[in-house]
């Protein structure tokens, strides 16, 4: 653990509460805490709340203000990249190239991250599920779908176990134009959650 800037107890304790209640993790962690010009060097970005950072394996967990969802979200990107079992659901395999592949890889990779979260407090997941950002249009039909997956919480909410709430939730959504192939390419999503499994049904379309 390094300090970049006063911290109190308080905060001390609020972060490491989090950390302790997220669980164990497949990497050792340095925890960084900085304000907000510390934050910029480390991460190359402007961090509101945290961001986990790498360097040549090694991983930070840099801290501006505590936000359990914030740190819990960075401690689970970072599992996502060091857990096989998870790799296997959102990595893009060697043979499967292209754009459309890459984005869903990504919006795969964010559906696990939460999923992590969802395993372990389902309310603090679902409390940040804004149905307004969902569904998205883009211009063409196959992105519309990933990039509206990359953002629909409720995905990962139902692959954790909790279906009902993850429909209630997903019900708020507005309805526009792509909403009833969104819902049938959801549900594919959530029954077959595996990347191979989902690029071929894109693929069909």
């Amino acid at each position: 653990m390094l300090e970049l800037r006063p911290v109190d107890r308080r905060e001390m304790e609020e972060v490491l509460a989090a950390l302790r209640e997220f669980g164990a993790m497949p990497v050792d962690v340095v925890l960084i805490f900085a304000d907000r010009d510390s934050a910029r060097e480390l991460a190359g970005a402007d961090v509101e709340t945290a961001r986990a950072i790498e360097r040549e394996g090694h991983y930070a967990l840099v801290v501006v203000r505590p936000d359990k969802l914030s740190l819990w979200r960075e401690l689970a990107a970072i599992s996502a990249l060091n857990d096989v079992d998870a790799a296997s659901i959102w990595a893009r395999p060697e043979h499967v190239g292209g754009e459309l592949a890459e984005l869903l890889s990504i919006a795969l990779y964010r559906r696990v991250v939460d999923l992590y979260i969802a395993r372990r407090d389902v309310q603090l997941l679902a409390g940040s599920f804004n149905p307004q950002d969902i569904p998205v249009e883009a211009d063409d039909v196959k992105r519309s779908l990933v990039y509206t997956l990359a953002l629909d919480a409720t995905v990962s909410i139902a692959v954790a176990g909790f279906r009902s709430l993850a429909e209630e939730l997903y019900l708020r959504a507005k309805r526009v134009p792509i909403y009833d192939l969104y819902s049938r390419f959801r549900n594919f999503v959530i029954n077959n959650f595996k990347f191979e499994y989902i690029y071929n049904y894109l693929s069909l379309i």
